[in-house]
């Protein structure tokens, strides 16, 4: 579950990412449509930056079901409208090809989507090999100049490279942070190993300390006391009985504080 939380996370962050961008661009262009008074494909560029923002939106707030598939067909459907109306002299068609350069990386993980990127990836191109094939070079929509067309198409190519070094920086940028996620849970494995290890340690330790080390002076004193028990009127053997019996103590004493100290350090680690 973690994971699969971990997994929408990355992949709305992504989407925020190349949103963004897409947005920026958009609606630019949008604005710059504006100016030259191409209404029409002003008016198509902003429905479709509000488009693009209702995904978005709807993404963060968890509703990302459907959210790849409403991407894939928003953009080719909006690129062939605005392409449409422009015709092909203005260049809109060239901006599926950043579509399909973002794909990859919206998605995330291409093994675990491989069908789902092999349908995005055929949905685009028909998308882009339709426009070409039967939208005309000039707009019967629009009245556009030469030289408009001219500045259209210079405009859209520089945004679609544009795009495509933003888009491959952007997916560098997630790579790398995966590569570093990795590069993180492999320390901390190997981190986790070396404590069990130490840890195994310490119990092997306590484990022949309360076998041999504290045994001994156990066994020790309990020895001696059936020999006091033994021999109850003997001045001289209680003196040793006694003796014999504190440095007894005194070895337990050692041995219990030194495996409170083993404790310790098993406990803090």
């Amino acid at each position: 579950m973690v994971a699969i939380i971990s997994k929408q996370r990355a992949a709305s962050r992504r989407l925020i990412y190349f949103g963004a961008v897409a947005l920026t661009v958009i609606l630019g262009t949008g604005v710059i449509n504006h100016s030259r008074g191409l209404w029409l494909s002003a008016y198509i560029l902003y429905f479709f930056a509000a488009a693009i923002g209702v995904i978005m939106l709807l993404d963060y707030h968890g509703y990302s079901k459907y959210k790849n598939a409403s991407l894939v067909v928003t953009i080719n459907f909006f690129l062939s409208c605005i392409t449409m109306v422009e015709g092909l002299d203005a260049g809109g068609y060239l901006f599926i090809i950043p579509t399909i350069f973002a794909l990859v990386f919206m998605l995330g993980n291409t093994r675990e989507y491989k069908a789902e990127v092999i349908g995005y990836f055929v949905i685009s191109v028909l998308s882009f090999s339709l426009s070409i094939l039967f939208i005309p070079e000039k707009s019967s929509w629009q009245n556009i100049t030469s030289e408009i067309y001219g500045k259209m198409f210079t405009t859209n190519a520089i945004a679609v490279v544009v795009l495509c070094a933003v888009f491959a920086y952007i997916g560098i940028y997630f790579e790398r942070q995966v590569y570093e996620s990795l590069v993180n849970e492999r320390n901390k494995a190997k981190h986790q190993e070396q404590m069990i290890r130490e840890q195994n340690g310490y119990l092997r330790e306590i484990a022949f300390m309360s076998s041999h080390t504290v045994r001994a002076p156990l066994s020790n004193i309990l020895g001696l006391a059936a020999l006091m028990r033994d021999v109850p009127n003997d001045p001289d053997t209680h003196s040793l009985v006694m003796d014999g019996i504190q440095n007894s103590a005194k070895d337990l004493d050692n041995a219990i504080h030194h495996m409170v100290s083993k404790t310790g350090n098993l406990i803090r680690r």
